[in-house]
């Protein structure tokens, strides 16, 4: 693990995922109830924990950063939702399926990202569309 480089992202996402839970437990912010605002999110906190896992473990490669993000993602977006007063209803598990619909797009649109743009958010050059075991 290069800590070096990749702490920068991890103290990013972990600073995205902090604001997430202190607005559930203590509603910092009034923020409106939209609720693609949560999609966006946890799209922004994905970004973040996608950078931040490829500059770590650069030997798994986008197919094993990709699941792992998705993973990560809905174990957090899953405390942060469900943990709290009040029961479990329909409206938390909309809001965590809008989540993880918000991270489920960053990792998709990863896959297609331009070679320059790879090298910036992965700190490494990725081929776009490439596939294991492919002759691309």
């Amino acid at each position: 693990m290069n800590l070096s480089s990749s702490y920068r992202w991890w103290l990013a996402a972990g600073i995205v995922y902090a604001a997430f839970l202190l607005q559930h437990f203590f509603g910092i912010l009034q923020l409106p109830a939209w609720h693609w605002g949560m999609a966006i999110a946890y799209a922004l906190w994905a970004a973040l924990a996608l950078g931040a896992i490829a500059r770590s473990w650069p030997t798994l490669t986008p197919y094993g950063w990709r699941p792992l993000v998705i993973f990560l993602g809905a174990i957090l977006s899953a405390i942060d939702i469900f943990a709290g007063p009040g029961p479990a209803s329909a409206q938390r598990i909309d809001a965590w399926m809008t989540a993880l619909i918000g991270i489920a797009i960053v990792t998709i649109l990863a896959r297609f990202t331009p070679r320059k743009w790879s090298k910036a958010w992965f700190g490494q050059e990725v081929q776009p569309g490439s596939r294991p075991y492919s002759s691309r």
